[in-house]
């Protein structure tokens, strides 16, 4: 299949293009050259050129960027970026797939859709029936991203596929959360001090493939985590299992 990978050079983009360009063909849009010997365009989903020529003969889009930190309020995610990358593009992008006659598309979500507050999100019992209920700027506008690709699958009878992550990491790295706003990876744990493993990264590219197998002309999202599923109902990953017939290897 042949893929544009939005923000391929940002975190998560370089966390799952290497994996994806060994089963598909991949080209990446961004401002900033990816790693490693890939197609790229070089531009951004705020530009309308530059998606109709990334998306010229692509088969599918993973809308993967990601916003820029604030300078005043470090780390927490700058307000106007986070607007204009995690809803603005994601809009221009269905639009413009939708234009290129490109009917697939996943969309990277986040588990942050769900508060953080006043209980820990590790500590919180969720699945995708659960109603998202973030305030915080980056919360809000991935759960605005989600409304924005739900609109696009009603409007152009696209098949947009929304993968909800939780501490996306190098494979090298797992269990560990290499969170790129610190210097060294963490280990998430419980109040109760379990570990949370982190989502490898070759488990996030297996993700994103089995979605690019759906082909149903309609919206759906899913919980893509590495948490450990065996039996307290955190997290649960069962959807994406039973739709997607995907389980994440390292656990």
């Amino acid at each position: 299949m042949r893929i544009l990978i939005i923000g391929g050079s940002g975190y998560v983009g370089t966390l799952m293009t290497p994996l994806l360009a060994e089963q598909h063909e991949v080209r990446v849009l961004d401002p900033v050259p990816p790693r490693g010997d890939h197609d790229h365009v070089v531009g951004s989903a705020a530009d309308p050129e530059a998606l109709a020529t990334a998306l010229d003969g692509m088969d599918a889009v993973v809308h993967g960027a990601m916003g820029n930190l604030s300078q005043t309020d470090w780390p927490a995610p700058d307000t106007a970026s986070a607007f204009e990358v995690n809803v603005a593009s994601v809009y221009a992008t269905l639009q413009a797939a939708h234009a290129a006659s490109v009917s697939r598309a996943v969309v990277i979500g986040s588990l942050s859709v769900f508060s953080n507050e006043p209980v820990r999100l590790v500590e919180r019992d969720i699945d995708e029936g659960s109603e998202p209920d973030a305030t915080n700027v980056y919360g809000v506008t991935k759960r605005l991203g989600e409304q924005v690709a739900r609109i696009a699958a009603q409007e152009h009878g696209m098949t947009v596929t929304v993968l909800r992550l939780a501490f996306p990491t190098p494979d090298d790295l797992w269990p560990l959360w290499a969170l790129p706003v610190k210097d060294e990876p963490v280990q998430v744990r419980r109040d109760d001090g379990t570990p949370v493993p982190a989502l490898a990264a070759s488990d996030l590219a297996a993700a994103v493939s089995a979605a690019l197998t759906r082909d149903t002309g309609d919206y759906d999202v899913f919980h893509i985590v590495g948490a450990d599923d065996s039996g307290d109902g955190r997290w649960s990953t069962a959807k994406a299992r039973d739709v997607l017939g995907w389980t994440a290897r390292r656990r």
